[in-house]
C-alpha cells in the first residue's frame, strides 16, 4: 500500500536542486571581474600619465639648464654657431641678479606659465624659459621658474594635465596628473675662468708690496682731492657719463621709423643713458621698449646701462623696486648715482 509523501519532502527537494546554479554565480562574479579589470586599466593609464609628466618635466628642466649659458643654443639639440653668444656680461644683466637680495627686498622669482603661445629668442630668464616651453606639448599646463641664489641656480618645471576616470574610480584617483622636476644650472667655463684668474692674480700681487710700504700708503694726504662733479640737469649728467666711460653721443636706428639717441656709447658698444629727472611710466612705455629691441637685435649694442642721478634737492633717487626688477629682466643694467 503506497502512502503519499509529506509536503516538506517536496520542498527539501526543491532547495537541493542544482540546475541553474552556474548562471546565478556567473551573474555575481562576472561584473566584479569586469569592474576589477577596468580599474586596473585606468590605474595603469594613471601611472603612465604620471610617468609621462615626470619625463616631460625632467627633459624640459635639463634642456633649460643646458642652454642657460647661451640663449642662442638650439632648444632641443643644443647646437649653436661659434660667433653667437650672449656677450661677456650676461650674468650681470640677464641672470636675475636681484634674486641675491631677496633677504632685503621682496623679489618674485622669474617664471612663465605653460603652455606658451610661441617660442622666444629673448636673452633674459623669461626668454630662455619660453624657448624651452615652446618645445612642450600644448596639452601640458603649469609653470617654469628660475631662482638665482648665487652658488646655486635652479630651473624648476611643474606640469599637470586633466585625467578623466570612471565615476566609480573618481574617489580613488586624482582629477589631474602632475609632476615636478628641477635642474641645476652649471657653468664650467666660467668656473675655470675664475679659478685661473684667481691663481694668476695671487701670483702677480704676491711679494709686490712690503709691510713698510703698505703702512706708508695709509698716511693722511697732504692735499684735498678735487671736488666731484656737480650734477644739476640732464646735460651735466650726460657730460659726466661721457667722461666716465670715455664714450660718445650716438644716434642708433631701432627700426625703420624709430631712432634712439644714446648719451654715451663706449668702445665695447655698451650704451649708457643718463636720467636726472624722469617719469617711470614714460620710461616704461617709450624708452625701455627701444633699448630692449636694441638688445634683442645685438648688431648695434652689446649691452645697455641706465644711470640714474638724484635731484639736487633730494637725498636719494626715487626709483621703485618693481621698475628696477623689470629693467633687469629686460637685460638693462641699473646704476644709481647718489
Amino acid at each position: 500500500m503506497n502512502r503519499p509523501k509529506p509536503r516538506f519532502a517536496k520542498s527539501f527537494k526543491l532547495f537541493s536542486e542544482t540546475k541553474g546554479s552556474f548562471t546565478i554565480e556567473a551573474s555575481f562574479v562576472l561584473p566584479l571581474i569586469l569592474l576589477s579589470t577596468l580599474s586596473l586599466l585606468f590605474l595603469a593609464l594613471y601611472v603612465y600619465q604620471t610617468s609621462s609628466a615626470f619625463q616631460n618635466a625632467g627633459i624640459a628642466a635639463d634642456r633649460a639648464a643646458f642652454i642657460w649659458d647661451n640663449s642662442k643654443k638650439d632648444a632641443i639639440t643644443g647646437d649653436y654657431s661659434i660667433d653667437k653668444d650672449d656677450g661677456l656680461y650676461w650674468r650681470i644683466h640677464s641672470d636675475s641678479m636681484s634674486d641675491l637680495f631677496r633677504f632685503l627686498i621682496p623679489n618674485a622669482a622669474a617664471q612663465i606659465s605653460l603652455p606658451v603661445s610661441s617660442s622666444s629668442n629673448g636673452t633674459g630668464p623669461e626668454g630662455k624659459m619660453q624657448k624651452i616651453g615652446g618645445t612642450l606639448s600644448s596639452g601640458w599646463s603649469g609653470r617654469m621658474r628660475y631662482v638665482n641664489s648665487g652658488f646655486s641656480r635652479e630651473v624648476t618645471v611643474d606640469l599637470e594635465k586633466p585625467f578623466r576616470s570612471p565615476t566609480f574610480m573618481m574617489s580613488k584617483l586624482q582629477k589631474n596628473v602632475s609632476s615636478e622636476a628641477a635642474a641645476q644650472v652649471v657653468d664650467p667655463v666660467e668656473s675655470i675662468r675664475l679659478i685661473d684668474l684667481t691663481r694668476s692674480f695671487i701670483q702677480e700681487i704676491q711679494g709686490r708690496i712690503k709691510p713698510n710700504a703698505a703702512l706708508k700708503t695709509m698716511v693722511e694726504p697732504k692735499s684735498l682731492p678735487e671736488p666731484g662733479a656737480v650734477i644739476t640737469n640732464h646735460e651735466s649728467a650726460a657730460n659726466y657719463l661721457r667722461t666716465l666711460v670715455n664714450g660718445k653721443e650716438q644716434a642708433l636706428k631701432v627700426n625703420g621709423s624709430t631712432t634712439r639717441i644714446v648719451d654715451a656709447l663706449d668702445a665695447n658698444k655698451v650704451a649708457h643713458q643718463a636720467y636726472y629727472s624722469f617719469n617711470e611710466s614714460q620710461l616704461r612705455k617709450v624708452q625701455m621698449p627701444k633699448d630692449a629691441e636694441l638688445l634683442r637685435d645685438g648688431s648695434q649694442v652689446t649691452g645697455v646701462v641706465w644711470h640714474f642721478f638724484k635731484l639736487s634737492k633730494q637725498d636719494k633717487v626715487k626709483l621703485s623696486n618693481g621698475f628696477r626688477q623689470e629693467l633687469e629682466r629686460q637685460g638693462i643694467v641699473v646704476v644709481i648715482h647718489e
